[in-house]
């Protein structure tokens, strides 16, 4: 609509700032009623176009934004705990340098500028850089979304490459060496390389096993939950089916990493032998502990029943590693992380000619794309298998 006041005209547009309320902005024409008919099919036009329309006041901070959408479409129940975290962490840095900054006025400079310093300055990993890219893209997306921007300035902001995959992946030999040391060290680290090992476990996934999702007659495992050690400031904790305080933290049973993940595996048979073994041992501390056994059905837990955490997993196959390499001091293991069970479960799967569909339905990976991106190194050998066999049958005939 067009308003006159004090002798000049002025076009006035409603629109709905971020909370939904009805706002109004108005644009100074001048003293001629025709310029003013003009200024407002061109700010109608623009609006139509997908141009949002926000008074100079109702525009948030990158702060101000960044928070209410974590509290809109990220926090729990809306998202899985540890992704509300992750983004919290990532928004936080972000915020460090442009919190103040309103939301239409962050340019692909500064966010530029923002990566090199959090990588230079704060000496955050390129890893951690890149994931605060993705999470600023996902939130000024959203503001796409909400009419409050028209361009994402992370699209043209200069973002660092990828660093080098710091997987190991061991060999046959070293893998059957680990797992027997793991026997010699104690029942439950045991039970977590070979959980990683045989089965490509994630370390959140083994801790969220519970004795309900393993069939002991037919060897299958259900992998429905991760748990994981979360802050859950603000976060309803009766969401959770599982929520144990853990120091300043507390162990919850979260959703799984993706919709991929929760299927069912088969087991080797060495692992259901472990499994037998543990579930006499678990029913061993119930009856001696009576009363004060914590009886919520976790497989990988402590005498007491409460489960143990990602943290005592990553300790335990540091644990394993360190005593094979004190007994084994002329071969020893390279540094390995309790991941990179999972990535030596892949290597040995597909250097047995196992079929990649297979293996990447035993990682429970989305697409056989991941599997084949994250493992290229092996399937290249593997593929060298086939020239060889035509090789063979060349020179056979010659």
């Amino acid at each position: 609509m067009i308003k006159s006041k004090h002798g000049a005209y002025y076009v006035v547009i409603k629109y709905k700032d971020l909370q939904g309320r009805s706002r109004q902005k108005w644009y100074k024409s001048g003293t001629n009623y025709r310029d003013a008919v003009k200024l407002e099919r061109k700010i109608l036009a623009a609006r139509d176009a997908g141009e949002p329309i926000v008074s100079k006041t109702g525009m948030p901070t990158l702060e101000g934004f960044l928070s209410t959408w974590l509290d809109t479409t990220i926090k729990p129940p809306a998202r899985a705990g540890g992704t509300y975290e992750n983004y919290s962490l990532c928004s936080h840095k972000a915020c460090k340098y442009l919190g103040k900054t309103a939301l239409n006025k962050v340019t692909p400079l500064q966010l530029s500028v923002l990566f090199k310093t959090l990588q230079q300055d704060e000496g955050l990993s390129v890893t951690y850089v890149r994931m605060i890219h993705r999470v600023l893209r996902a939130a000024f997306n959203t503001a796409i979304r909400w009419d409050l921007i028209t361009k994402n300035p992370c699209l043209m902001a200069d973002v660092p490459s990828p660093a080098p995959s710091p997987a190991v992946a061991l060999d046959k030999d070293q893998a059957m060496g680990l797992l027997k040391q793991s026997e010699t060290i104690s029942k439950k680290a045991n039970i977590v390389v070979a959980l990683g090992m045989l089965c490509g476990l994630r370390e959140a996934e083994m801790c969220g096993l519970r004795w309900n999702d393993y069939d002991a007659d037919t060897g299958e495992l259900h992998i429905r939950h991760n748990l994981n050690a979360r802050v859950l400031d603000n976060i309803d904790h009766s969401l959770y089916e599982v929520c144990i305080p853990c120091g300043k933290k507390y162990l919850v049973l979260d959703k799984l990493k993706t919709e991929s993940s929760a299927d069912t595996i088969i087991l080797p048979e060495y692992v259901q032998k472990l499994f037998r073994s543990q579930h006499i041992w678990y029913g061993t501390c119930r009856l001696r502990l009576g009363p004060a056994f914590h009886d919520i059905g976790f497989i990988l837990s402590h005498e007491t029943g409460l489960p143990i955490s990602p943290q005592s997993v990553y300790y335990t196959v540091q644990h394993v590693w360190e005593a094979y390499n004190k007994n084994h001091e002329d071969s020893p293991l390279p540094k390995i992380r309790a991941h990179d069970l999972r990535h030596t479960a892949a290597t040995l799967l597909l250097e047995a000619d196992v079929d990649i569909k297979y293996v990447s339905r035993q990682l429970r990976h989305s697409s056989t794309v991941i599997t084949q991106n994250l493992y290229q190194h092996v399937t290249r050998r593997a593929a060298s298998k086939t020239a060889d066999v035509m090789d063979a049958l060349v020179n056979s005939n010659i």
